[in-house]
């Protein structure tokens, strides 16, 4: 599985703090818009790495009922 995906994420996140402080010391239409835009990327980046883990599992499940199976 490719972990590059939760790397990504924990960088968005560390993005999105910054971003997200920057905003509540100064609330203008541009800090609303980085923090608005590193929450997004993480919402998409949530759900790539949800259907990683989710195939990820899947094919485990696949796997061992074979082994147990033989």
């Amino acid at each position: 599985m490719d972990s590059n995906i939760h790397d990504k994420l924990v960088k968005a996140y560390l993005e999105y703090f910054s971003a997200n402080e920057k905003w509540e010391v100064k609330n203008s239409v541009r800090t609303t818009r980085d923090t608005r835009r590193w929450l997004r990327e993480i919402r998409l980046l949530a759900k790539e790495r949800m259907d990683q883990i989710q195939h990820k599992h899947q094919t485990e499940r696949i796997t061992r009922k074979g082994k147990e199976k033989n």
